[in-house]
């Protein structure tokens, strides 16, 4: 990677050229920079050599080889320098506003760099150099939009610090150039590359501060966990590692992950993501993994990338992997409350939190009956209430033993490699002892809760004071989704996948109907609006009143409701 220093001098310290060489040594020796151009650096060579330990405030520092300055005055011929030098390199080139800018542990990480990049930060003690206003797609990582002054925070995009540095890659350095040879020109380099950023993708990488208050650079935020916060990070050795963090409430979570997944026997834990580092302090816990650019099978199916057939070909390996290389170890009694412990009492915690969160819909939550999409059932609360005095219903929902289960097998915690035909799990939940139905939930709760759709966004919701009615707008998916259903349905049957268990189709869709009827507090802290949470509640109503219906008749009690299926 080669690095242009627009100049050794800023406002930070306007008398004093601040030299180059200190900041670059470490990074030349290691080979990832091969040449450094320094337009300035004007009157005077500094005195640094190559190792010199100084701060290096005499000049912009000579290193024979490897730095070069171009002497340049005024900023029309900055800005032609910085064009002919873009033109001359090849590959990778750092643009840095000053020599003061160069960050030495982020030379490594940038150099990897696959997208020309920006560096910035949302932090207040950092000194910016301009604002830079930037866009979210999606969980791509931030792209730029244009830098504006410091202080400018502009309705059209949140507003990011930016920190004087710049990676531009190979066609996009020539489109720069471009900007800059322009007639009339750019009156700086920061519309330069505001306009370089209307033209071209610029990602925007986060200097940040970890969970332990130690600097560190973020490339793309993930979906976190209910109480943690997932990112990918820059290492300063130029890998990319995958940071999981969290405090309060969430670190116990996560300290329980950490010492499940350490805990792993070998024929498990090639199934996961390793374990790179690990702390876990008073303020918080911290979990680094290996990063897999692999999409997730959500992801695959939302995208239109695979077709039903091979939907339901990775389910069918990810339920036959983890009963044979999972389930076997950790073998554990099951204690007499467990249905209550595991299923109810989430969801009596969880609708508590939800009506805090939305105070205005006290009535939906705390009506005796809900009318959903036209059909009047009894409200979760009640209904559970209901199942957690019912000792017959409860008898047959309990299992026989518990195993060592992932405990968040959804769709979107499968990284797919199709290329080498594996998968790699990920984000369970750590926990000792579940049933293993509680895992085939979360699989139903995508396949038949049709949650993978809700949770995209694709449905419409409208709601009164005790209804709600909503709509999947994808019709062409919920048919994907029945048809991998009804695939998978007639595999788990045919090999008796859940080992001689009765009544284990009832169970799954208790721990179904109990993800759907909890997970709305994680939708409100996250969603900008309440329509996912709305929705999933709708579809929890619908699946406790069925399955309270089915278990009463399985009960020998006539009693239930019967819902037509979601469309």
């Amino acid at each position: 990677m080669q690095i242009i220093v627009l100049d050794t001098l800023c406002a930070r310290h306007p008398d004093s050229p601040y030299a180059v060489t200190p900041t670059v040594g470490e990074a030349v020796h290691e080979g990832t920079v091969s040449g450094v151009t320094v337009l300035g650096g004007e009157d005077t060579p500094g005195q640094d050599a190559p190792g010199h330990d100084g701060p290096g405030q005499d000049g912009p520092g000579d290193w024979p080889g490897l730095v070069r300055r171009v002497p340049v005055r005024g900023t029309r011929q900055r800005l032609r320098a910085l064009a002919a030098a873009l033109r001359e390199e090849a590959g990778r080139v750092l643009v840095v506003d000053c020599s003061c800018a160069i960050r030495p542990e982020t030379l490594a990480a940038f150099a990897n760099l696959a997208t020309s990049t920006a560096l910035v930060t949302d932090r207040r003690d950092l000194p910016v150099r301009a604002g830079a206003v930037v866009r979210h797609e999606g969980r791509a990582p931030l792209v730029l939009d244009r830098l504006a002054a410091p202080d400018d925070r502009c309705e059209d995009g949140e507003t990011f610090g930016y920190l004087g540095s710049a990676v531009l890659l190979n066609a996009d350095r020539t489109a720069l150039a471009d900007i800059l040879d322009a007639r009339p020109g750019p009156p700086s380099w920061r519309v330069a590359l505001g306009r370089l950023a209307r033209r071209v993708r610029v990602q925007c990488a986060v200097l940040a501060q970890d969970i332990h208050g130690h600097d560190i650079v973020v490339e793309n935020r993930l979906a976190g966990g209910s109480y943690a916060r997932t990112y990918v990070h820059l290492h300063r050795q130029g890998r990319r590692i995958v940071r999981k963090e969290a405090f309060g409430e969430g670190q116990d979570k996560l300290s329980e992950e950490i010492g499940w997944l350490r805990g792993l026997d070998d024929s498990a834990r090639r199934h996961f993501p390793d374990v790179v580092e690990h702390r876990i302090e008073t303020r918080g816990a911290s979990m680094d993994l290996h990063y897999h650019p692999l999409p997730t099978l959500r992801g695959l199916i939302l995208s239109g990338a695979i077709d039903e057939e091979e939907a339901a070909l990775w389910a069918r390996r990810i339920l036959a992997v983890v009963k044979r290389d999972l389930y076997p170890a950790g073998e554990r009694d099951v204690p007499e409350d467990y249905i209550r412990r595991t299923h109810l009492d989430r969801v009596a915690r969880r609708l508590a939190e939800t009506a805090a969160a939305l105070p205005h819909r006290h009535r939906l939550w705390e009506a005796e009956r809900v009318r959903v999409n036209g059909v009047w059932l009894r409200n979760v609360r009640h209904v559970v209430a209901d199942l957690g005095r019912d000792e017959r219903m409860l008898g047959l929902l309990t299992p026989r033993r518990l195993l060592r289960t992932h405990g968040d097998l959804h769709f979107d915690n499968v990284l797919i490699d199709r290329s080498n035909h594996r998968f790699l799990l990920i984000d369970p939940r750590g926990n000792p002892g579940y049933d293993v139905a509680y895992d085939l939930g979360k699989v139903w709760h995508s396949v038949n809760s049709l949650y993978d759709l809700i949770h995209g966004g694709h449905v419409e919701v409208t709601v009164g004071e005790t209804e709600i009615d909503y709509t999947l707008t994808a019709p062409e998916l919920v048919a994907f989704y029945r048809a991998v259903r009804r695939r998978l349905y007639h595999w788990l049957t045919a090999t008796r996948w859940h080992r001689g268990e009765p009544h284990w189709l009832l169970k799954v869709r208790l721990a179904e109907a109990a993800h759907m009827c909890s997970v709305m507090p994680f939708h409100i802290a996250h969603d900008e609006r309440e329509t996912v949470a709305l929705a999933c509640y709708a579809r929890g109503v619908e699946l406790i009143n069925e399955l309270y219906g089915d278990l009463a008749e399985a009960a020998g009690r006539r009693t239930g409701t019967r819902l037509a299926p979601v469309s």
